[in-house]
């Protein structure tokens, strides 16, 4: 009789050892949730966090073993917190999951790709820009021997208008168009090559084209990140054609507040249009999936009917090609 109320002592202590331990690790799981949604609202200017805003689609999933955690243990309040902290999570992300319908019409297809030092396979880009008729290819960290790879492809016969600024170091940025550009610049103010055009498209005369790369928090001073965001958006905000499409590596994601700063005055995500959702491209050249998403077309007067992703040889980027269909006249 002894021994029978001994085990039970044991399993008792026991079970109040795991339930202590399922308790914390839900009240856990709970907090990085609440970090989650904080990074998301927060416009980071330190390194830490606008590192960790990049995780936030990924943390916010520690919102489901947390009401599972808390339910099971009967940690009531925590686990209405948790369930309400879910909700929040998901309104969060919730633009990126509705497709907003696109007009009938012109379609326009823009094609995006980092070449990562020009190291990139550019027979990949370019067998990608013959495969979906794209109209508009913008390039980053185009070198000049990435250049020189690119006109040895069949890419100027589909794309023979060009306004390339290569260079070394992940500095150099291009764009190339079906239709002839004109009014073409270098942005003033960025440490790398940020480009501007405008060109007629069909059913969109007029179009201002931006191919952008504001430098990366890490490893240069985020301070310097954050600037270049303002000024990205202060540039693209103040064009003055109702048409704009900005392409490119942007170095940030949908939960960087600086990133959604951009998405006023008109702007779209192409993601959020497209309902494309966590449309991964980075990093690209890892033994796992790319995990978050810095690639994007932005736009204005037009709605993304597609977005999806490809490979690039060579390139820690997966490119991006989307859809774009012009709305009004």
């Amino acid at each position: 009789m002894r021994r029978v109320k001994q085990r039970l002592a044991q399993r008792g202590a026991a079970f109040k050892v795991f339930y202590f331990i399922a308790v914390v690790l839900g009240w856990a799981l709970l907090a990085a949730v609440i970090v989650a949604i904080w990074l998301h609202y927060y416009p980071g200017k330190g390194r830490a966090s606008t590192a960790f805003a990049s995780a936030v689609p990924w943390l916010l999933l520690a919102a489901i073993p947390a009401v599972i955690i808390l339910a099971v243990t009967r940690r009531w309040i925590s686990t209405v917190l948790a369930v309400i902290l879910l909700g929040v999570g998901i309104w969060t992300q919730a633009p990126l999951l509705k497709a907003t319908d696109a007009p009938a019409g012109e379609r326009i297809t823009v094609v995006t790709s980092n070449v990562t030092l020009g190291e990139g396979n550019v027979d990949d880009v370019v067998a990608e820009v013959a495969s979906s008729g794209a109209d508009l290819l913008t390039v980053q960290e185009i070198t000049p021997a990435a250049l020189a790879r690119f006109e040895q492809t069949e890419l100027r016969s589909m794309l023979p208008y060009e306004f390339v600024v290569p260079d070394d170091g992940g500095v150099g940025t291009g764009i190339f168009s079906r239709f002839p550009l004109r009014n073409t610049a270098e942005l003033n103010g960025f440490g790398l090559n940020n480009l501007r055009a405008e060109v007629d498209l069909p059913g969109a005369s007029s179009t201002t084209v931006y191919a952008v790369h504001p430098i990366p928090p890490y490893p240069y001073d985020p301070d310097r990140w954050v600037g270049e965001m303002k000024r990205l958006r202060q540039t693209v905000h103040s064009t003055t054609t109702d048409r704009v499409i900005v392409s490119g590596d942007f170095n940030s994601t949908w939960d960087h507040a600086q990133y959604r700063a951009l998405l006023e005055n008109g702007f779209r995500d192409a993601t959020e249009q497209s309902g494309g959702m966590w449309k991964m491209t980075y990093p690209a050249d890892r033994t796992f999936p790319p995990v978050i998403a810095i690639d994007h077309v932005i736009s204005r007067g037009f709605v993304a009917a597609d977005l999806r992703t490809f490979g690039i040889g060579g390139s820690d980027h997966r490119g991006l090609v989307v859809s774009l269909a012009p709305t009004g006249s």
